[in-house]
């Protein structure tokens, strides 16, 4: 009994921070105060290298990410393979 208000608490607890953190926005929302932050992906059939560091007066982080096509065989277990990637380039 003890251990679900504890893994409740843990889960309210979380749910708050998150909360708060939606309702306060980020620098880049807030008025001008930031700087705009860049986001672009970009499909390829073989994983591109990977990287974060600055880029003019941006700090930008690329990021290689797997496209997965899964399919349930005959036994029910689901199978999963990759088919491409993307690119996903940040910055801020």
């Amino acid at each position: 009994m003890i251990a679900n208000r504890n893994i409740f608490a843990i889960a309210f607890a979380t749910v708050a921070v998150a909360t708060a953190a939606l309702v306060t926005g980020s620098p880049a929302e807030a008025g001008g105060r930031g700087k705009e932050v860049f986001v672009q992906d970009y499909k390829f059939s073989k994983p591109m290298h990977g990287y974060s560091g600055h880029s003019g007066s941006y700090f930008c982080d690329y990021q290689r990410l797997p496209d997965r096509k899964c399919s349930l065989d005959r036994n029910g277990v689901e199978r999963c393979k990759i088919v491409g990637w993307t690119l996903r380039e940040m910055c801020q």
